[in-house]
């Protein structure tokens, strides 16, 4: 049953009216009095134990706790919160005569982000040598596009410039927020381990940090094995994980996996989705900037990996036959701010996902009528 915190101006009449009736002669609410100062005191008072009670509601669940009781639930089943992570990488650092490059060395981005040399190189004469390096903090915005530029600021001997190489610098991550951690408690709490079922698997690699999604696939290639397809949309292109990644979501999985399962971490294959919109009234940018992010949120909410096993409401994470419903955009499209109509093009049909595929949008455009 629901209890409702009686409004302050509530309380404060119950007060005024309390003790009016105990105390006889006095009215509380005429003024001058003390009576009346009194009512609101202990008025407020009460108001605030009511509000200190709520609160203690609030944090018994973890659907309404907030970040401090949910820090005592994930304590409770050893689920800490993930830190932020920072981007590493390699630098191209290029000089036309002999340089060293000091391992720990410090370099700096346009911005001013910091990283350090995790190994140093030398070259003799002019040429390029590759550099490891990682961030001196975590978040999502020490990642670093290939091609940035870098300035040597300590720890190199030699006239250089640096750039960030092919692939750039990956991997970093703010730390996770209070619904993403939430989402994973209330997981937890929904799907108790049980011996390697499918959902301990989700669990598993969800204490990876950066994992945001994942998709199982049980049986996929003989009795006592499964395959699991973790995503990580904040921080790769597609959310699809490098080998590095993969192996060290699997290492922690072979720790906790009964003895005789045989899983395999696998990245998903991409299916890539054209997508074309016609005829958008009314016709802008911004319109058209409004429709591909309401299809680029569709496609993260809707996409998921396909696989062999059956559906299973209760069992959202399993990797079973899907369709992706070209419905799906039109509607997207539809939602986007200001948008009036539209002719939806591409695709031209539903697409059937092959096994082990995850349908990503590629290209998409924009045609209008003469």
């Amino acid at each position: 049953m629901t209890f409702a915190i009686p409004p302050l101006p509530d309380l404060l009449n119950r007060a005024r009216r309390a003790f009016k009736s105990n105390l006889k002669g006095t009215d509380a609410f005429l003024w001058p009095n003390n009576i009346g100062p009194t009512a609101k005191v202990i008025a407020g008072m009460t108001h605030e134990v009511f509000g200190y009670i709520d609160y203690v509601q609030r944090q018994k669940f973890a659907i309404t706790a907030d970040w401090e009781g949910l820090l005592e639930h994930g304590e409770e089943f050893g689920l800490p919160p993930h830190p932020a992570d920072a981007a590493r990488g390699t630098l191209l650092v290029t000089g036309e005569a002999g340089f060293t490059v000091a391992a720990g060395a410090v370099f700096r981005r346009g911005d001013g982000v910091l990283f350090n040399a995790l190994e140093g190189g030398a070259v003799l004469g002019g040429g390029t040598v590759e550099i490891p390096v990682i961030a001196q903090r975590g978040g999502k915005s020490t990642s670093t596009e290939s091609g940035t530029s870098f300035a040597a600021v300590s720890g190199v001997d030699g006239d250089v410039s640096a750039e960030a190489a092919t692939g750039g610098l990956v991997g970093g991550r703010d730390a996770e927020d209070v619904e993403s951690y939430r989402a994973r408690i209330l997981f937890r709490k929904r799907n108790p381990p049980n011996g390697g079922k499918a959902s301990d698997y989700v669990i598993w690699a969800s204490a990876i940090p950066g994992v945001t999604r994942v998709f199982v696939e049980k049986g996929w290639s003989g009795g006592g094995t499964v395959r699991i397809f973790p995503l990580m949309e904040d921080t790769y292109p597609n959310g699809i994980p490098p080998a590095d990644e993969l192996e060290r979501i699997a290492a922690h999985i072979r720790t906790l996996e009964p003895s005789g399962a045989i899983s395999t971490v696998a990245a998903a294959q991409l299916l890539p989705v054209d997508v074309e919109i016609g005829d958008v009234e009314p016709l802008s940018p911004a319109v058209e900037n409004a429709i591909v992010a309401e299809i680029r949120e569709m496609f993260r909410r809707r996409a998921r990996v396909a696989g062999a096993n059956e559906p299973h409401p209760s069992m959202p994470y399993l990797a079973t036959p899907f369709s992706f419903s070209r419905s799906w955009v039109s509607q997207a499209a539809a939602n986007a701010l200001d948008e009036e109509r539209h002719t939806l093009v591409l695709p031209s049909a539903d697409l059937t996902v092959p096994r082990g595929h995850l349908p990503v949008l590629n290209n998409i455009s924009f045609t209008h009528g003469a």
